[in-house]
């Protein structure tokens, strides 16, 4: 029979080989699955997107982390020892763990009958940012050991540290130590201090308690504990020491940068999304190389600022209710790019772009389409028109009678007087001698996506437009006729410099270059003469025209140099009236009208490119007929060839609406 003596020393050995079976079978189960440490010679942080304007400047961040990469020679040795000796002062001289560190953690834990200490080294620290979750658990403990280990195995001490510098989140949203550099200081992370360094380098414990920016007394604290610890371990001498703690700290976070231009950064973004993926956009650290003017665009905001501040001056018991809106549009009528774009008042209020997504009645801004059909059939600058009451008959309703801006008519007036003053009754007139189908075709061809109908009020703008088709539209008549799609990206670079994506130049024939000039030189004649005279000051070589809907519900101005088109719109979200006499000329025209100011002041007009195959004639402007030695006033007229009238026109004849009457709309 046995002792118990010799009953233990055969259970004690069982005993123990079934802890360590238990102990191994343990530790298999939990680092089983563990991620493999080798994807991080491929691994890339996740880094902001930078939208730049034309000229390369920055104009939006997009991020999910707000990150910016730098390699461990850009950071200051001065803040890589500060983190090690910090975070883990034997970190070039442990395997991934500090077994010293760990018993010291220990014996506090137990000491204090709590969880207080990790003894965590920098690389472990790095293991569970990319690898697993924050919980305070053995289990994950122990897989956090394996992974230090096998990432210290396969990777240096320095790129470890350019892993772990970049990764580690420091407060205030930014991730990595160029973006707290930033963040807390305003400056690169190469241009920081002793001190500073010393700041950001006690962040990691608990970067929302030593936040200089919310907690500055704590922060002042946590640096004089980093820089005692500099001292302690030798890496700065007692001066140095004391001229930081003298110099002491000084926040100076770099203001947030609002974006200048958030209608149009806001295109980018979905268009982006779409093409190459959300994870791309937010975390690729791609670079999108836009089209936008950031001096245009500060014209651009500024002018719809003042123009609704006229507004509301002119109308201070109207601030309550639906608020009136303005858009502006402004592109490169040669190769489609956006430089400019103001969607609303406030983006922050209202994100809804008026200028690309709202679809409005264009009213006589319309009417260029309609007289390049007719100067496309042959009809001539100088034919003349019946502006005059007219019945036109509608299927099972009663007639429909266009009715004048100004409720007067003018009789017999020239295509170029009707276009320049904008009577509706002619131009009701030319429709008919047009034919619906061709106004509906070169609408299209340009650009026009509304659902256009064979009514007599296509010729008054009824049916719904955006502003930017319609810039685009009329941007072709300053482009000989092509019209180009507006491009808002030109290209997009991942962060190694490759081209991810170009957005190519779309080309359409829209019109002849005959038929576009002979009805720019009709747009150039409504600012010299007619309801665009606000903007004659701009000098030559300017082309537009004024909008305006039923009970002024909507008002517009489009127009263009050969540089630049560009459009307004001014009206309510909700349609209703913009009070009496507010029309296109009124609410829409001194907004364009300062923007191109500003825009021609950087690139003064050149004249419009005159196409082969045009005939030029002297014509007297109220008869529409060749001028003769004796008729009072004579203009240059442009005619498609074998349009030009034959008849000389005679001074003692009356001719009757050619009376100087005011500008309709």
């Amino acid at each position: 029979m046995m002792t118990r003596s010799q009953r233990y020393w055969i259970i004690l050995p069982l005993a123990g080989s079934l802890l360590i079976g238990i102990t191994l079978g343990i530790l298999l189960s939990v680092t089983q699955d563990l991620p493999q440490v080798e994807n991080l010679q491929t691994y890339e942080p996740s880094s902001m997107t930078t939208i730049l304007s034309d000229d390369g400047r920055p104009v939006r961040s997009l991020f999910v982390e707000r990150r910016i990469p730098v390699a461990l020679s850009e950071v200051p040795d001065t803040l890589v020892k500060a983190v090690i000796a910090v975070e883990d002062s034997r970190f070039y001289r442990h395997f991934g763990l500090d077994l010293r560190g760990i018993l010291r953690a220990l014996l506090k834990n137990i000491l204090t009958l709590r969880f207080a200490q990790g003894g965590s080294t920098l690389t472990q620290q790095l293991s569970k940012v990319l690898f697993l979750t924050p919980e305070k658990t053995l289990i994950r403990k122990i897989r956090e050991a394996v992974l230090a280990i096998n990432i210290e195995r396969r990777f240096s001490k320095d790129e470890i540290l350019t892993l772990y510098l970049n990764q580690v989140y420091l407060g205030e949203g930014a991730y990595g130590v160029e973006a707290a550099s930033r963040t807390y200081f305003g400056k690169s992370v190469g241009d920081l201090s002793l001190a500073e360094c010393a700041m950001i380098a006690g962040l990691p414990r608990s970067p929302i308690l030593y936040s200089p920016i919310s907690n500055p007394e704590r922060a002042q604290g946590r640096m004089k504990i980093v820089l005692q610890r500099l001292l302690t371990e030798g890496y700065i001498t007692q001066q140095e020491h004391d001229g930081a703690l003298e110099a002491g700290l000084s926040v100076s976070p770099a203001p947030p940068s609002p974006d200048p231009a958030p209608y149009f950064t806001e295109i980018i973004r979905r268009k982006l999304e779409e093409r190459i993926g959300a994870n791309m956009l937010y975390r690729g650290g791609i670079i999108v190389e836009s089209t936008l003017d950031l001096e245009l665009q500060e014209a651009a905001a500024e002018a719809v600022r003042r123009g609704m501040e006229a507004y509301n001056r002119r109308h201070p018991d109207r601030g309550e209710g639906e608020p009136v809106q303005a858009a502006l549009f402004a592109m490169d009528p040669l190769n489609g790019e956006v430089k400019a774009l103001v969607g609303g008042r406030d983006f922050s209020i209202s994100p809804y772009n008026r200028a690309t997504q709202a679809r409005r009645q264009p009213g006589s801004a319309f009417k260029p389409f309609l007289y390049a059909a007719a100067v496309a059939r042959g009809i001539p600058p100088t034919a003349l028109l019946n502006d005059a009451p007219l019945e036109v008959p509608l299927r099972g309703q009663p007639p429909y009678v266009p009715v004048n801006y100004s409720g007067r008519y003018h009789g017999p007036v020239t295509v170029r007087s009707a276009l320049e003053h904008s009577y509706n009754a002619a131009s009701v007139d030319l429709l008919l001698k047009v034919g619906y189908q061709p106004v509906i075709e070169m609408a299209g061809k340009l650009g026009i996506r509304g659902d256009l109908k064979p009514y007599p009020t296509l010729a008054l703008g009824v049916f719904d437009v955006s502003l930017e088709e319609m810039v685009a539209a009329y941007g072709a008549f300053a482009n000989r006729g092509i019209l180009v799609a507006p491009r808002y990206v030109r290209r997009v670079l991942d962060r190694q410099g490759q081209v991810l994506w170009e957005d190519p130049l779309q080309l359409t024939d829209a019109v002849s270059p005959q038929v576009a000039y002979v009805t720019t030189s009709l747009l150039e004649g409504v600012i010299l003469r007619g309801t665009g005279k606000l903007a004659a000051g701009l000098g030559p070589h300017v082309a537009g025209k004024t909008g305006t809907t039923d009970d002024y519900r909507d008002a517009w101005f489009v127009g263009f140099t050969p540089q630049l088109a560009a459009g307004v719109w001014v009206g309510r979200d909700v349609p209703s009236s913009l009070g009496h006499g507010e029309a296109g000329a009124r609410a829409a025209l001194p907004i364009w009208k300062r923007f191109m100011e500003k825009a021609m002041a950087r690139r003064p007009s050149r004249e419009f490119t005159v196409p082969a195959g045009l005939e030029l004639a002297e014509i007297d402007p109220s008869t529409g007929l060749l001028a003769g030695p004796d008729c009072p006033s004579r203009i240059v007229e442009v005619f498609l060839p074998g349009t030009v009238p034959d008849v000389i026109c005679d001074p003692h004849l009356e001719f009757g609406g050619q009376e100087d009457l005011p500008p309709e709309e």
